[in-house]
């Protein structure tokens, strides 16, 4: 989602996460940063590391899995120079910008996002009007706020209370009640089979297993009423949606960024995008940003799969 930079956060930053979400993020699986990436991130080196980063470490090798903390460990152990260990801390940290971004710039995120247009075509496309839905990687509410105008209950699920936080501060803005947050994972989503009739998640689901994956699918089949559907806004790979039986289209139509100023335009440019968006901006003078100036396409292509139950 445009070009950013792991210099916008520190190792000092991963003490935001909760043990929960560390075990999350670190591991042996697709998408997550690997145990033994984390560890040379977290090695002695040639100069010890500072007290407070000798502590992170031992909190976070105490929150991975056993396997994962052992990888760690090892890792953290063995000899590195200075700028192997530098280097091992900038792969960490680009790996792990959006999640540093989720949980410690909530604010930040929202601004992005607010100048996102997402096509609401797959709502229709979900039949979400007078529906129980489930959005999944809800975030701070990009689609929560419109399908709760149309839903007769929401369950907006993302593993950042943060962002819960900033959404349920919208939602009361907004004086809507239908919503339920929930703090949750695509691998563990927390309700029970067939409660919702639909799942909608943007820019959020993939095909990584830290990203939801083959069995975060299965999940979000379980949790989905038989004839329902789940629409993927947004995705990543939309083959690989394919492969498991998803259809894909494009929804016509123009999406472009657009900012509530050219001040927020300017802030979002230079923590999220790179030199062509400003460059843009600075042409144009208006708050107003095309996705193909930004090198990513707009949000407006859909994967959605009817759930079929023996």
């Amino acid at each position: 989602m445009g070009a950013h930079t792991a210099a916008a956060f520190t190792l000092d930053d991963l003490a935001v996460f909760d043990a929960i979400h560390l075990r999350q993020v670190i591991g042996c699986v697709s998408g997550a940063v690997s145990p033994a990436l984390a560890g040379r991130a977290f090695a002695e080196g040639q100069r010890p590391e500072p007290p407070a980063l000798a502590a992170l470490a031992q909190r976070i090798e105490r929150a991975l899995a056993p396997a994962d903390a052992a990888a760690f460990a090892l890792a953290r152990w063995q000899p590195v120079t200075d700028e192997e260990r530098a280097a091992a801390g900038r792969a960490a940290l680009d790996q792990l910008f959006w999640e540093l971004t989720y949980w410690k710039t909530p604010d930040e995120y929202e601004r992005l996002t607010a100048g996102e247009q997402v096509h609401l075509g797959a709502l229709a496309v979900a039949r979400v009007d007078g529906a129980v839905v489930l959005d999944a990687g809800a975030g701070a509410g990009r689609l929560t706020l419109p399908l709760a105008r149309r839903a007769r209950c929401v369950y907006a699920m993302d593993p950042a209370p943060p962002l819960l936080r900033l959404l349920a501060r919208k939602l009361a803005d907004a004086g809507l009640a239908n919503v339920e947050p929930l703090r949750g994972a695509f691998q563990c989503v927390p309700l029970p089979d067939d409660s919702v009739d639909a799942v909608v998640a943007c820019s959020a689901f993939g095909p990584h297993e830290a990203r939801g994956g083959e069995r975060g699918l299965a999940e979000l089949r379980r949790v989905t009423r038989p004839g329902g559907r789940i629409v993927i806004l947004w995705p990543e790979d939309p083959a690989w949606f394919v492969r498991q039986g998803f259809h894909y289209a494009i929804l016509p139509g123009r999406l472009t960024n657009t900012f509530a100023s050219l001040d927020d335009a300017w802030a979002v440019t230079t923590r999220f995008y790179g030199a062509d968006a400003r460059r843009y901006l600075d042409a144009t003078g208006c708050p107003e940003l095309p996705f193909d100036t930004l090198g990513v396409k707009p949000p407006s292509d859909i994967c959605w799969l009817t759930v079929r139950k023996s």
